[in-house]
């Protein structure tokens, strides 16, 4: 199966928690504000505080709107990690269900060719990690994303030029990003099939 089949089969067990997803994308924008205001009240911190004669009162309404702006993110990230838990534990308690039936309706002839270990470590290893895509990959991933845009788009307001010397080597980023999936498919390939014959060892 491609990656794509793949995904998409997966995704059939996210379906029933599509609110919660919602709940997490909501929250996680939240999470992204702060990593985007973040720097420029520190920056507007060290700025005023190089000033000579500066504001006191200025200082601390600064540093109070950083106080708050981190409190509410570190909620958001809790409710969000509270979340993706409880959908990770739901969706991995699914699929084992489905392979434990899948497993019962085998004949004995397809068990006696299938090695012990493979039939232990698809069962245990492979279902923990579709449960960490769901609830840490895919958001790490969509979050990762929308940050990115974001300070690319401040970048671009604050100084174009210097933003488009930066962009310059993103499709270099980009070529060793596809290089290195290449040789780590094979290399977690590698170590899926020695973790196969050590279980059935």
């Amino acid at each position: 199966m491609s990656d794509r089949q793949i995904i998409v089969r997966m995704l059939k067990y996210a379906k029933p928690h599509r609110k919660r997803f919602i709940i997490v994308f909501t929250v996680m924008v939240i999470s992204i504000v702060y990593d985007l205001v973040s720097p420029i009240l520190v920056g507007d911190v060290v700025e005023l505080v190089q000033q000579p004669g500066f504001s006191l009162d200025y200082l601390l309404t600064l540093v109070l709107a950083y106080a708050v702006v981190l409190l509410v993110s570190m909620g958001s990230m809790y409710l969000q990690t509270m979340i993706l838990q409880r959908i990770g534990q739901s969706i991995l308690s699914s699929v084992r269900e489905d392979i434990f039936e899948h497993i019962e309706k085998l004949s004995h002839e397809q068990l006696n060719n299938i090695p012990v270990g493979k039939l232990v470590t698809r069962v245990t290893n492979d279902t923990n990690a579709i449960s960490m895509m769901f609830t840490n990959v895919l958001v790490t991933l969509v979050k990762n994303f929308m940050v990115l845009i974001g300070v690319l788009t401040s970048m671009l307001f604050i100084n174009y030029a210097m933003s488009l010397i930066v962009l310059c080597f993103v499709p270099f980023v980009v070529l060793f990003t596809y290089v290195f999936q290449k040789f780590s498919r094979r290399a977690h390939r590698g170590v899926t099939d020695a973790r196969t014959d050590v279980n059935t060892f």
